[in-house]
Order: structure tokens, then sequence, then C-alpha cells
């Protein structure tokens, strides 16, 4: 993917990073250009938010349920007949867009997660396959469009439950079990849901270690 095959009005996400916090903002192109893109400004109190360079930014965009990226790109603020945009020049061809560098625990278990539609909330069944810091995949019979906020409650040891969001940002459909694969993508970091994981790898380390020193022995 290149500059050339966005297109205005479409939905993008930056991804801001400063430090070790990270959060997803969501804009839209204004208009497209040879070498640059103009998105339109992120209010906060009726006031653009403008990013200096302590942030680093990454711009996604979402094409035939792929999600692409540029990295590290700049947002300086223009004013073009009394309308204030970002300006983001795109160099090159776009990454496809991957955090599985994540841990990833397997869950492998139905639960029910909240799919937000124009009609209001509605619930249904699935199977969640994984969860890191930065997503979920599940599996469903529905079908979801890429862009669709999804919720459902993660049990944890010592609370009743821990509320997750995420956005919908990959779709793949399996012909042999006429089902599809979704990967979705949380929208900030969650403090409880990162204790959890480091639990889970703490464990499976232990049981690594286990299996090593028995194997030892044995020989």
């Amino acid at each position: 993917m290149t500059i050339s095959d966005l297109e205005a009005q479409h939905a993008v996400t930056l991804v801001v990073t400063v430090g070790l916090n990270s959060r997803d903002l969501p804009t839209a192109i204004a208009e497209v250009h040879d070498d640059y893109v103009l998105l339109e400004p992120i209010l906060l109190d009726e006031q653009t938010v403008g990013f200096d360079s302590s942030c680093n930014i990454d711009f996604l965009y979402t094409q035939e349920h792929t999600l692409y990226a540029w990295y590290s790109v700049s947002l300086p603020l223009v004013k073009i007949k009394e309308h204030t945009y970002y300006q983001v020049s795109l160099q090159g061809e776009a990454n496809i867009y991957n955090r599985r560098d994540s841990f990833r625990v397997y869950i492998g278990e139905n639960m029910t997660i909240t799919a937000f539609h124009h009609t209001g909330p509605q619930p249904f069944s699935v199977l969640i396959r994984d969860i890191s810091e930065t997503g979920f995949g599940f599996i469903s019979k529905e079908k979801y469009d890429t862009g669709r906020i999804v919720r459902f409650s993660l049990p944890l040891a010592g609370r009743q439950s821990l509320a997750l969001a995420a956005t919908v940002v990959r779709r793949e459909f399996n012909e042999e079990t006429l089902s599809y694969s979704y990967g979705c993508k949380f929208a900030e970091q969650n403090s409880y849901l990162s204790s959890y994981l480091m639990g889970k790898q703490r464990e499976r380390q232990k049981e690594k270690m286990k299996s090593y020193s028995a194997v030892k022995r044995r020989y």
C-alpha cells in the first residue's frame, strides 16, 4: 500500500506513544495529496491537540480487513482556509501492522461479547482464542465489520471480572468451519490486564522449568 491507495473521509488511527504509555486516537482523512495527507484535528475541550517531538506516532489505515501502518510520522499543524489540519507526510510503502510481539495467553473458552450496532448493543457467544496486552482474538459465525467496537468481561482470580473493550482490526473467513477469525485491538493499556498476563507468563515459565528439570534428572 502507498499513499495513492488512501481515500478521503476514511477513518484512521494514530497510535501515540510517550515513554512507556501508548494510546490510540481516532481521526479521519480530510484530503489526499501526492506525498502527504491532511487529517481532521483531534479536539480536547474544544481545543486542537498538538504533538511535540516527545511523541512517537504511528499512522494506521485499514483496507480490505488488513491493517497497514506508517511508523514514526510527524504531525505538524497547518491552517488552510481557516480550518486546522494535521499534515502527515507518508513516504514509501506501508507495513502490515501486527502487534503480536506481546505475550499472549491462550483462553479457548466460549464467552459472551457485546457488539455495538446502530440499533444498540447486542450480545453474542463467541470463542475467545487468546489475549495479550494489546488485543485479543476470537472466533464466531457472525460477521463483524472492521472498526466495530466489542466488549467482554475476562474472569480474574481475586476479582469478579475485568471489563475490556477493543476495536475489530482484522477478519479472516475459514471456509472449512464456515466461521470468522477476528483480531481486536485495545484502545489503551490496562494495568489489571498487564498484571494478569505477567502472572500467567510466570506460571508458564515455572512449568517449563519443571519440565526441563524432570527431563534432566531422567538422563
